[in-house]
């Protein structure tokens, strides 16, 4: 005989079911204590925050430990425990204003701004963040070459090494030589111009002006960045490839300079609108644009390339030819304009030039040197051993795997992206590549944008993710390299 056994009544539900609601087996009041008690530390550590501890007698407060604690624990338990929430239903109706807010808000910004926004913010918050504990836990490969005038220098340090001194020390006292020894003039004005201009405002003293230099920098990259997105995308039609790059020129390791008190954000802001506007046909504005690139770096000069090559691109009449010549005439002004005012300090118009001999830098050297050195050491030693066989080995690697890539690069953007575009990364690798070093090499490779550009028209995601993993991890790497001054600059 078949045993009956209890059964519940069809669709009952019982307290084993997986689908019995949570607020059914723990009582209201344990929930709305829960939160309470968040609601209590939150508004604790927004004390603490904005008075920096309280004591009334019975209630006291000067650390943030136990109450990040207690909430580290109380609010994963109470997500945990689910149920209607009082505190629920009194934030529901602000977060939904600010949500709604953020959607009209969000539909307004160009999509330029918004990819380059997200590329700049997010890249530096990663890099940023790590050099900062960098800065706290590794020791200084040698002594800063400045102090900083902050009580909070590991973190403004961050932003400053190396070459920052100097535009700081141009912005604060203006130019200086020295026969025997390193002087300013090597350094070309635009940025520490700016810099002074920005201080100004604010009294332009010694914190002013590094907090010019970084505010600078930051806003040129964001620039920079908005210009390349649209130019791109003007060029290849697609939001996409606009977006993927500015991405890549944001993850790109060298790029790191971006966002430090340097004129690479500036000079790539100004190169690339002159090339855009030449694109355009706006000759008046790409001379502008291209003399103010002039003045940012010593070979700032190169960006007469693409555009004498755009300008003789629809093979104008000679009369337009010359009105083109004329409006680009603020190029070699410039450059002419500094070697005037450095031949007022030292009686060499090329002064700023020969200064650089006073770093051990010199150039017209065979470009292939370095290759063929490193190649050579490669084989000699072997991959592994390679890297001990001296100090600066691993460094030199750094910059000249990029650059040699950018070479390979080279014949697909001229064929992509046309001539102009090709000689203006290939002049500014090979001018470099004839210095007596590689220093600085991956730099210069880091404001090339057509570079960027052909690789951000390639669709392939798997590669997409591999260069985002990668350049992250290097730029990474070499930002809390640079803040310990080792020698990356």
């Amino acid at each position: 005989m078949a045993v009956i056994r209890d059964r519940a009544p069809l669709g009952a539900r019982t307290r084993c079911d997986p689908d019995f609601p949570p607020h059914s087996r723990f009582p209201g009041l344990v929930r709305s204590g829960l939160d309470l008690l968040i609601v209590t530390y939150v508004a604790a550590l927004g004390v603490l925050a904005m008075t920096g501890g309280i004591d009334l007698g019975i209630v006291t407060l000067h650390e943030a430990a136990k109450p990040l604690f207690v909430l580290l624990v109380v609010v994963p338990i109470r997500i945990a425990l689910g149920g209607g929430s009082w505190l629920r239903h009194l934030m529901q109706r602000p977060i939904a204003y600010g949500l709604s807010s953020w959607r009209l808000a969000s539909a307004r910004i160009p999509p330029a701004v918004a990819d380059s926004l997200f590329a700049v913010v997010t890249v530096v918050i990663a890099t940023v963040s790590a050099a900062f504990l960098a800065s706290i836990v590794l020791e200084p490969a040698r002594p800063p070459g400045f102090t900083l005038p902050f009580s909070n220098a590991h973190f403004i340090g961050i932003f400053a090494a190396w070459d920052s001194g100097w535009y700081w020390d141009i912005a604060m006292r203006g130019y200086y030589f020295r026969p025997d020894a390193q002087s300013s003039i090597a350094f070309f004005p635009l940025y520490p111009m700016l810099m002074h201009a920005a201080a100004a405002p604010f009294g332009g003293g010694a914190k002013a002006t590094w907090i010019a230099g970084i505010v600078v920098g930051l806003s040129a990259y964001l620039l920079a960045l908005v210009a390349v997105h649209r130019f791109t995308e003007r060029i290849f039609g697609s939001r996409e490839v606009a977006r993927r790059t500015v991405l890549y020129l944001a993850v790109f390791p060298w790029s790191l300079f971006m966002a430090r008190v340097y004129a690479e954000s500036v000079f790539l802001l100004a190169s690339v609108l002159a090339v855009s506007r030449a694109y355009d046909g706006r000759w008046r504005q790409a001379g502008v644009w291209g003399a103010l690139a002039t003045l940012a770096r010593p070979n700032g000069i190169l960006i007469a390339c693409p555009l004498v090559l755009l300008a003789i691109r629809d093979r104008p009449r000679p009369g337009e030819f010359a009105r083109r010549c004329i409006v680009l005439a603020p190029i070699p002004a410039a450059l002419a304009g500094y070697s005037a005012y450095v031949y007022s300090l030292t009686g060499d118009p090329l002064g700023w030039m020969s200064a650089q001999a006073h770093w051990g830098y010199s150039i017209a050297h065979p470009p292939w040197r370095h290759f063929v050195g490193l190649i050579s050491g490669l084989l000699e030693h072997g991959p592994y051993r390679f890297f001990f066989t001296s100090d600066i080995v691993a460094y030199e690697m750094l910059h000249a795997v990029p650059a040699l890539l950018f070479l390979t690069l080279t014949p697909l953007i001229v064929q992509r992206l046309g001539l102009a575009m090709g000689a203006y990364v290939l002049a500014s690798l090979l001018v470099p590549l004839s210095g007596s070093t590689l220093e600085g090499l991956g730099r210069y490779a880091s404001v090339l944008f057509p570079a960027f550009m052909l690789v951000g028209s390639m669709t392939s995601q798997r590669m997409h993710e591999a260069i985002l993993i990668v350049s992250l991890a290097f730029q990474t790497l070499l930002a809390c390299l640079f803040v310990t001054w080792h020698p990356i600059y």
